[in-house]
């Protein structure tokens, strides 16, 4: 098994160098090409917002989508159950195990 995971593992590293030769160094381009992009649109402050005597007004947004509701799943349990009772002039203990449910909130 190491045998196959090692020569799995090499030719992997040979097609990721094989790979690497074919792309060339020359056609990689590193970094972000100098010019007016949109990113440079999206860093400038918009005038228009600090501009106005109006003073900022708030919306409230709900975000509620009809009927949520909370998925309620069962599953059963045992429980152990221990009665004692009066028997020959002293106290007996008797216990079994019950079955029951448990709720599981998600």
């Amino acid at each position: 098994m190491e045998r196959r995971l090692f020569l799995t593992g090499m030719l992997g590293v040979a097609g990721a160098a094989a790979l690497a030769s074919l792309a060339g160094p020359g056609k990689a381009v590193a970094g972000i090409p100098a010019g007016n992009g949109i990113l440079d649109e999206l860093d400038k402050p918009d005038n228009a917002v600090f501009d106005g005597d109006e003073p900022a007004e708030v919306e409230q947004v709900s975000h509620y989508h009809g009927h949520w509701r909370r998925r309620r799943r069962r599953r059963r349990g045992w429980r152990r159950v221990c009665r004692r009772y009066w028997r020959h002039g002293r106290w007996h203990r008797r216990c079994w195990r019950e079955r029951f449910w448990i709720n599981i909130w998600l």
